[in-house]
């Protein structure tokens, strides 16, 4: 589906606006939308319970704006995420030492499995689920709304699609178009946010 392109790095128009400036307050929504679900799935993963994972979640944020100021966005150092990430792991690491939280070790956040990701893997995986879900809600403000369930029915649910053409009053063949149709907006998005990196 989307796993052969390259998912975008946080626009550095997007970091400078974090700092100060009339448009300070949206860019620190979408900062959030873009990078508070991905923070909260890995300290879910490593072990913290729901409230914890959100302390963290909110942890992260406000060390981020304590040190936006400071930041200099610079390409070869890094990317921005890689930063994201340090913080959150060093949150999570400090909450289970001040709380005495049980926090599943960086080397075993999969045990169960031999071929179990790593916490880059994990990582990775969350950021370009992120990404997919971010173009997917950006998406949805272009398609109606009967058309984005039977996407997320279909595409999202796994919901044959002769049950969603069923349950929504179309038919079979549109429910493959509306597919085809949310994937190409989607693919667009992606390419936009690589586009605006160049």
């Amino acid at each position: 589906m989307l796993h052969s392109k390259k998912f975008p790095d946080t626009r550095p128009s997007l970091i400078a606006q974090l700092g100060d400036g009339p448009d300070t307050q949206s860019a620190w929504r979408e900062f959030f939308s873009r990078y508070g679900p991905a923070i909260y799935r890995v300290a879910r993963m490593r072990g913290l319970c729901d409230q914890d994972a959100d302390d963290i979640v909110q942890q992260v944020m406000v060390a981020i704006s304590s040190h936006i100021g400071d930041f200099q966005y610079d390409r070869d150092r890094g990317r921005f995420r890689h930063w994201v990430r340090t913080v959150t792991e060093n949150k999570i690491r400090q909450n289970a030492r001040r709380r005495q939280l049980p926090v599943a070790a960086e080397a075993d956040v999969a045990v169960c499995a031999d071929e179990a990701p790593s916490l880059e893997e994990t990582w990775e995986r969350e950021w370009q689920l992120q990404d997919i879900l971010w173009c997917l809600d950006q998406a949805a403000d272009d398609i109606a709304p009967r058309r984005m369930e039977a996407f997320r029915m279909y595409a999202i649910d796994g919901v044959p699609a002769a049950e969603v053409a069923k349950r929504l009053d179309m038919s079979v063949g549109h429910v493959y178009v509306v597919r085809h149709l949310v994937l190409n907006m989607i693919r667009k998005r992606i390419d936009e946010l690589n586009d605006a990196q160049a």
